[in-house]
């Protein structure tokens, strides 16, 4: 069995994340796709990973794995989409969450019904065009029975629950079209075969060495969904050793799995960042209280990569079109981020940037 160590898994998904070097939009978003949370931070990813951003036509926004609003390739939406709904009624729960699953049930209705239900809701409401949140909701509330319109009490109205209305983005029923504007899906590929061997494939490359488990929870799928996405790929499967922990690469990648591809230079990521995503939080950070910093319960940092290593954490305050940046760098400060603050700040519309140290 193929033995490696942390260094070189994180080296490896460095470059799957196309963080070593700059590569153009559309192979940026194409890896795993880029999540646009918060709002207007896909910009933020595509400036630390490419040259410049796809052509909007060769894109779309959908909710995608964990329910949030994804940016990936207008060719590869069932890859990020239909391959992650499960068939059976258990692996629906996971996919909508057990209590949305559980509220439901209380009301008489099954997931795969209640989800047909908000599915053909949703069809009817954009058949006219686009809506924005509170008009999307209103034709919700206009169609769907009162068993599946529960009280919102932050929101002090009846509205669908969001594991609904995420799960109609993999379902195929809806995109994102700007904030919190929804609009009718394209028409999906068909068949559901190759693009679930294919988001195999790509979490792999992304986040491999990986595991079925650590697919679910990135995916936030049933793990017997995950499993079946890895058994169909089975043949192109090898197993790997991190560290002691088993895991899985594709076999075609041994070798840029044994020398990963050397990282250069300064990278500014989101906390939502798809490379932060990582399952497997304790091979980013070993350390647990580094952990509890980058994954609390609100308002993650972003972090820095210095030639593919953690090396910073950082927040922002945008005041205006200003942007003011504080960098906690994790030992000696190792870069010059001017340059690539002014990248984030234009992502963020702003007009100006200054970067402190803490």
């Amino acid at each position: 069995m193929l033995e490696i160590d942390r260094e070189q898994a994180l080296a490896y998904r460095v470059a799957g994340h196309n963080l070593h070097e700059q590569t153009d939009g559309l192979s940026a978003v194409a890896a795993c796709g880029v999540q646009e949370y918060p709002p207007g931070w896909s910009a933020v990813a595509l400036a630390a990973r490419a040259q410049g951003p796809p052509d909007p036509d060769d894109v779309v926004t959908v909710n995608a794995m964990r329910g949030s609003p994804y940016v990936v390739p207008r060719t590869d939406v069932a890859v990020f989409t239909t391959a992650l709904v499960p068939e059976d009624e258990a692996g629906l729960k996971a996919l909508v969450g057990g209590s949305v699953a559980a509220e439901a049930a209380e009301a008489g209705y099954g997931v795969r019904e209640a989800l047909d239900l908000v599915a053909q809701a949703a069809r009817d409401g954009l058949a006219g065009g686009p809506l924005g949140r509170d008009d999307f909701h209103q034709a919700m509330r206009e169609r769907l029975p009162k068993g599946l319109l529960p009280w919102c009490r932050g929101c002090e109205s009846h509205h669908v629950r969001p594991g609904f209305w995420r799960a109609l983005g993999p379902h195929g029923v809806t995109r994102m079209q700007g904030k919190a504007v929804w609009a009718l899906a394209e028409e999906p590929s068909p068949g559901v075969e190759e693009p679930r061997k294919e988001l195999a494939r790509r979490f792999l490359r992304c986040y491999g060495p990986g595991t079925h488990s650590h697919l679910a929870k990135w995916a936030q799928t049933a793990p017997a969904h995950a499993k079946a996405l890895f058994a169909s790929i089975d043949d192109e499967l090898e197993p790997v050793r991190v560290d002691g922990r088993k895991g899985f690469v594709l076999a075609g990648e041994r070798s840029r799995v044994e020398q990963p591809p050397s990282a250069s230079g300064t990278r500014m990521l989101g906390g939502y960042d798809p490379w932060v995503a990582q399952a497997d939080r304790e091979v980013i950070a070993p350390d647990v209280q580094l952990r509890k910093e980058m994954f609390p319960s609100v308002g993650r940092p972003g972090v820095v990569l210095v030639d593919g290593v953690l090396s910073a954490l950082w927040r922002s305050r945008k005041k205006g079109r200003a942007l003011e940046i504080e960098v906690e760098w994790l030992g000696e400060e190792a870069a010059e981020l001017a340059d690539h603050a002014s990248a984030v700040a234009t992502a963020r519309d702003c007009s100006s940037v200054t970067v402190r140290t803490v």
